[in-house]
């Protein structure tokens, strides 16, 4: 047993490299949002895996507004302060643990994931809680529906292009020029979903009648969106069904056009993809 937890202990990062950071002494208390996976900068993780652990706490926590800092896995997404400014959180409490790597404080706070119960974050993510959607759905959709008297025209059918998808070297639509063009003609606008603000973006799922666009973590926008609303996606046959499945639990119409990648690539989700034109024109109708 001592030797086992020795060759641990020696492939330890810390051990070797030591803490990633020196230590940070706060005064009070801190809750810490933390999560796995693409928390940082993954605009699905932040809005199912982060935002969530605040409605935890609020129903338990009685002195919610009296913890002195909330750490974030990060703030450096313009949809993460932007949301935070929407649920008015103060600037003075967040704190981001790309600057706070290792703290010390009177008071940690901490909560469970809001849906990996079984430690498969692949089967939980197809499960995510009804009350996540509608935590999310009270906070945001709220002061859409009171301004929904604005005469900003919205696109009826939007297509997500993926000109900012980070994992665009090994997810994308080989022919895509040709299916945003097709998509084009059919009355689509082509969105590229970082150009919105998070506000916008809401607003652009919740009035849209039809939404189109390659598996990818936009499709979270959908819990926005009415019933009823049709959801085309595009996909490799690896990727899974959790926006199918998150389709289905908020009552949307689903679709999908799913094939083998064309290079080899073991990745979940991953493998670029060619859409054929004649199968679109079909699913459309």
């Amino acid at each position: 047993i001592r030797n086992n937890i020795y060759k641990e202990c020696q492939s330890s990062s810390v051990f070797k490299k030591g803490t990633p950071r020196f230590r940070k002494k706060i005064k009070g208390s801190v809750l810490s949002l933390l999560t796995g996976g693409g928390g940082n900068s993954n605009y699905w993780h932040w809005l199912f895996d982060v935002l969530p652990r605040l409605e935890i706490v609020n129903k338990t926590e009685k002195n919610f507004k009296d913890i002195d800092y909330l750490l974030f896995p990060s703030l450096d997404q313009n949809f993460q302060s932007e949301s935070l400014d929407k649920l008015k959180i103060p600037q003075k409490k967040r704190i981001s643990s790309k600057n706070y790597r290792h703290i010390k404080a009177d008071q940690i706070i901490t909560t469970s994931h809001p849906y990996i119960f079984l430690n498969d974050p692949f089967k939980d993510s197809l499960n995510i809680p009804l009350w996540i959607f509608d935590f999310l759905r009270e906070k945001f959709l709220k002061k859409i529906e009171q301004d929904n008297l604005e005469k900003k025209p919205y696109p009826s059918k939007i297509y997500i292009n993926r000109k900012d998808g980070k994992t665009k070297n090994w997810r994308f639509i080989i022919n895509e020029s040709e299916v945003e063009n097709f998509l084009n003609f059919k009355g689509f606008k082509s969105v590229t979903l970082s150009e919105y603000s998070f506000l916008d973006q809401v607003k652009l799922f919740y009035h849209a009648k039809m939404i189109a666009g390659l598996h990818g973590a936009g499709f979270a926008n959908i819990i926005f969106c009415k019933p009823g609303t049709k959801i085309l996606e595009f996909k490799s046959n690896n990727a899974g069904d959790a926006i199918k499945n998150l389709a289905l639990n908020n009552k949307l119409i689903y679709d999908d056009i799913s094939s083998d990648p064309k290079t080899t690539n073991h990745k979940y989700q991953a493998g670029d993809i060619e859409i054929d034109l004649k199968l679109l024109h079909k699913s459309l109708d």
